[in-house]
């Protein structure tokens, strides 16, 4: 009698630990979901304004280039000679060329869905240091990949601050290698063009050069050591009206 209840309360404790267990793995696997659902809600939202933003863009350009041709027009005239009839080719309209002798056009992109996912803290800025990377990013297991785009970025520059380069581009980055490798996360890597000249003579020519190309060495052989996961994007400067042109960088 006394072994027949011990085996009636086992099985009972038994089923009572399982269904305990089976609801937390299904209320996981709902939050997981969920959660999946409201980062691609997010990213999808970013996208839009992504779109947004560049038509923006595309529109201001198009409209300062026409205010720019219009004041050329008027500068070297001199105020003689002045062609209307090339005026008329850009515009017909006085409001926009008073407009455009008065006032100053400004640049606002459209940005509410960005500024609101920060606001909400769906996306989170922190200022640190790329060295520092497993103290900033505690939970691994979230996370799907890694976009390192955070690196020193200027060739004269690396020649008169090569410790700060050294210090972004080898240690930090030696960092951000470590922590996707360790814990088995994607890296999307930015690298440079300044080091693929004269068939990859060129990677020796800078500070800045030498260390993005020794970094893109190393994830070769990450790959080969340890079947490591990365992709590799080149930037290439912006050259024309909209390159940088000011500031030390």
């Amino acid at each position: 009698m006394k072994k027949k209840y011990i085996i009636k309360y086992s099985f009972e404790f038994v089923v009572i630990v399982a269904g305990i267990s089976v609801s937390f793995w299904l209320n996981e696997i709902s939050i997981g979901n969920q959660n999946e659902k409201e980062r691609i809600k997010v990213l999808n939202s970013l996208n839009m304004e992504v779109d947004e933003i560049q038509s923006y863009c595309d529109e201001r350009v198009n409209r300062w280039n026409k205010d720019r041709r219009i004041l050329m027009m008027f500068l070297e005239s001199s105020g003689q000679n002045f062609n209307v009839d090339s005026i008329s080719k850009i515009t017909t309209s006085k409001s926009s060329i008073e407009f455009n002798l008065i006032y100053y056009r400004v640049f606002e992109p459209p940005m509410n869905r960005y500024l609101s996912i920060i606001n909400a803290g769906t996306l989170k800025y922190v200022k640190s240091d790329t060295k520092n990377i497993s103290n900033i990013l505690t939970n691994p297991k979230k996370i799907s990949a890694v976009f390192h785009f955070g690196e020193f970025a200027r060739i004269y520059q690396s020649f008169l601050q090569m410790e700060k380069c050294i210090n972004s581009n080898s240690i930090g980055s030696n960092a951000v290698f470590n922590f996707c490798l360790s814990h088995k996360v994607k890296l999307i890597y930015s690298a440079t063009s300044a080091s693929l000249g004269n068939k990859g003579k060129d990677k020796n020519l800078s500070p800045y050069a030498f260390t993005k190309s020794k970094n893109l060495e190393l994830l070769e052989n990450l790959k080969k050591w340890f079947n490591f996961n990365y992709e590799v994007i080149y930037f290439y400067n912006v050259y024309g009206p909209m390159q940088i042109s000011k500031g030390n960088m």
